[in-house]
Order: structure tokens, then sequence, then C-alpha cells
């Protein structure tokens, strides 16, 4: 009976063993592999998107980033503000501008009619592109900035209107960011060629869209 036991605890503790030794492996195995990932950058990349990619000045420039020619349009249903989500400004198949939020403030002061757009493009590990109606510059070895390069115009009622920038991020998306505009001037409610209770269609024009290049150096 003794022997039995004896065998038995031996037996217990082969296979506990076995079980620790399985149980190693596979812990260094996961940590080889996070290890493989980060070095890669893919890591940093599923985490951050194109801002990782941008913000790694010391393996990528944009010195191939330019100003795209031509006029891009979309209209605005300023009736029903609701309706004009995910209108596209542009798309090539790749990068796409889409209407994200249009609103009205009820205020002349706060801006009155406004509208968003967000960009979004694509990035891997070698290579990132996105157009947008921002320009992200690299400024030396370490710093990123953001500017607007896009401008647009409001057509209304057989007028054309200057829009105003109102706002803009940085590469707040994996995939992109946004930028907004004041549909219409201060100057078109003063005096009272807009009201804040429009029913009509707005043709919205935006020129100087740019591409941000990031490729490895």
């Amino acid at each position: 009976m003794g022997l039995i036991i004896m065998h038995y605890i031996y037996m217990e503790g082969i296979v506990i063993k076995s079980r620790k030794k399985k149980i190693i492996i596979s812990v260094l195995i996961f940590v080889s592999i996070l290890i493989v990932l980060w070095s890669t950058g893919l890591i940093g990349l599923w985490e951050n998107g194109i801002s990782y990619i941008a913000n790694n000045t010391k393996q990528f420039n944009d010195l191939q980033s330019h100003i795209i020619e031509g006029n891009y349009s979309v209209s605005i249903d300023l009736s029903n503000l609701e309706s004009n989500l995910g209108k596209e400004l542009y798309n090539d198949g790749i990068h796409r501008i889409y209407v994200s939020y249009v609103g009205n403030t009820g205020d002349i002061n706060s801006g009155g009619y406004r509208i968003g757009f967000r960009a979004s493009g694509q990035y891997s590990l070698t290579k990132a592109t996105l157009i947008s109606g921002e320009h992200h510059a690299t400024l030396g070895d370490k710093s990123v900035t953001n500017t607007m390069s896009a401008k647009m115009t409001a057509e209304y009622n057989g007028k054309t209107y200057t829009s105003s920038e109102m706002g803009m991020s940085g590469l707040n998306y994996k995939d992109g960011d946004d930028f907004s505009f004041y549909i219409f001037p201060t100057e078109a409610y003063e005096k009272n060629e807009i009201s804040l209770n429009e029913k009509g269609i707005v043709h919205l024009t935006v020129t100087n869209l740019f591409e941000n290049i990031w490729s490895k150096q």
C-alpha cells in the first residue's frame, strides 16, 4: 500500500512539473510575440494609427505632402440638418472626406450655421496618407503641427459667401482628423441676407485640400 501511495505521489509530481513547464513555455512564447510586435511597430500602429507614423519623425518624413488642386462640392439641406450627415465631399477610393456634423447655434454671435468634416486615410508600417483640409507638418525631429489649408465658399440665393474657419483637430482618430467651418459670415446675418431659420439648399465648395504623405526615410 505504501509503495502505491509513493508511486502516486511521484506521478503527481511529474504531472505538476510538466504543467509548470508548459505554463512557463507559454508565457515565454507570449512575451516573445509581444516583443516582436512592439519592435516592429505593430502595437503602436494598432493603438494609434496614422499618428503613430506621423509622430515617428526619426523614421518617417512628410516631404512628399502637397496641396490638391481642384474644387470639391457638397450640397447641404438647411431645412433638415441631420439629413446631410455622411454626404461626401471627397472620395478617391482610398481617402474620404464626409460631413460629420451640421448645426445651427441659433445665435449669430456664436456663428449660426456651421459644418464639420471628417477625413479618413490609410496607414501601414511603411507609409501613411491622409487627404484633409489640414496640413499636418513635421517640425524638426520631434514635433508635429497642424494648420488649416482648406478654403470654403457657400453659394446661397444667388450669392457666394466666404466661409470662415471654425476649428480643426490633430490626428485624433486612428485613420484621420476633422475640421470645420462657419457656413455664412457674420455680415450676411447682420445685413438680413441670411436668417437663422433657412429652408433652402446651400452649395459648399472647398479648395486647397491637402494630401498628407508620411514615407519612410
